[in-house]
């Protein structure tokens, strides 16, 4: 049996304000291209079978452009497949939160050969293989449900959409252990934006474009889909080309004027003409006067060769005396990693991995409450 796994296409999700001929936003026109490319790709490699592991859509109401373009594509892609199975699975951004709502994914099941289960976990008979479903509603919900595979079939998926607790400290997060990979043909994952293998037939796909809160930590990871052939063995990660994501080096402006920061800023912004990326460049210990010095103009010269150019300008730490040791103060980051080290948590708690997501959190929160220069 040959499989593609694809996840997190995240259709409908727009950024930036800027637009294709001023009708479509240009994020949601790339994120459906990227899901174009992906089924064309799947599509020349002819699988039995097509899991798409949830969050179809990156909200519970789509637009317009979003939802036509997206039941158009997968019409006819099922028509050039003659009907064979695609199962798609609910994920935590196209479910309603409310139970009376109907869940949009529902739609295309009406398109041959296509199964859709948002709701609680179920087993979905095709001809080729048993999938069970376990959506994010179902994880949520702790449902009793066994995940153990059905002996009678030759063929036997799990398809599931959440964290697990090797990604996550989400109270729903799941063990690995749980899934029991050696007793599937094959354990589709989805949620995690990165393509995470976990064993020769379970993985997170991760997502088929750059779709998350934080995009810059996943730039250096290719997006795509997976593909798994019974035969071989081993999963295959199949690289979807999207619209570049670049996180350039950060630069210390400690000892910098306005001007010489201007000149560093341009000898980092390095790329190919006409390709406009998505860009991030972050500046350290920016001081009041640097900012105030810095070419407006410049910026707007180097924001006009990027689709977004982000410019995160970080004011110098506040010393608070008396906090950290030598003389020096201690930081945020500093004060929470000794709080954790020192008290006591139950067994249940990662402590390394709350120490990380609180580090990870204060990250956030600099970034947010610096201060961008508007181009």
């Amino acid at each position: 049996m040959k499989l593609a796994h694809i996840s997190d296409t995240h259709l409908g999700y727009f950024a930036f304000g800027k637009t294709v001929d001023g009708r479509f936003n240009q994020r949601e026109f790339d994120v459906c291209k990227s899901f174009a490319d992906a089924l064309k790709a799947i599509q020349e490699r002819d699988p039995d079978i097509v899991i798409h592991s949830g969050d179809f859509f990156h909200v519970v109401r789509p637009s317009n452009y979003s939802l036509i373009r997206a039941y158009k594509l997968l019409a006819a892609f099922q028509s050039r497949r003659m009907g064979k199975p695609f199962v798609i699975i609910g994920g935590n951004h196209d479910t309603p939160q409310s139970a009376d709502s109907a869940n949009i994914l529902d739609l295309f099941a009406d398109i041959e050969g296509v199964h859709v289960q948002a709701g609680m976990a179920r087993e979905i008979e095709t001809p080729v293989a048993t999938v069970l479903c376990v959506p994010h509603k179902s994880l949520v919900a702790r449902e009793n449900v066994s995940w153990a595979p059905p002996a009678r079939a030759q063929h036997a998926i799990l398809a599931m959409h959440g964290l697990c607790k090797e990604t996550s400290l989400e109270p729903f997060s799941f063990e690995l252990v749980e899934t029991r990979p050696e007793e599937w043909t094959y354990v589709a994952l989805g949620d995690w934006h990165v393509h995470q293998p976990y064993g020769p037939n379970i993985c997170y796909a991760g997502s088929t474009d750059f779709t998350s809160n934080n995009i810059w930590e996943e730039a250096p990871r290719p997006k795509g889909w997976v593909w798994f052939d019974t035969e071989v063995g081993q999963l295959e990660f199949v690289p979807v080309e999207t619209r570049p994501v670049i996180d350039l080096p950060p630069i210390d402006a400690d000892d910098l004027t306005g001007g010489e920061l201007g000149e560093k800023l341009l000898a980092n912004a390095k790329w190919p003409a006409g390709e406009l990326p998505i860009v991030r460049q972050r500046v350290l210990n920016a001081r009041q006067e640097v900012r105030r010095d810095l070419s407006i103009p410049l910026v707007r010269s180097i924001d006009a060769r990027a689709l977004h150019y982000r410019l995160a300008m970080q004011a110098p730490a506040i010393v608070t005396p008396g906090l950290g040791r030598s003389g020096q103060a201690a930081s945020l980051e500093q004060c929470w990693e000794r709080h954790i080290d020192a008290s006591p948590f139950p067994a249940t708690i990662d402590k390394p991995k709350l120490r990380q997501l609180g580090l990870d959190l204060l990250r956030e929160v600099a970034e947010a409450e610096a201060t961008p220069v508007e181009a």
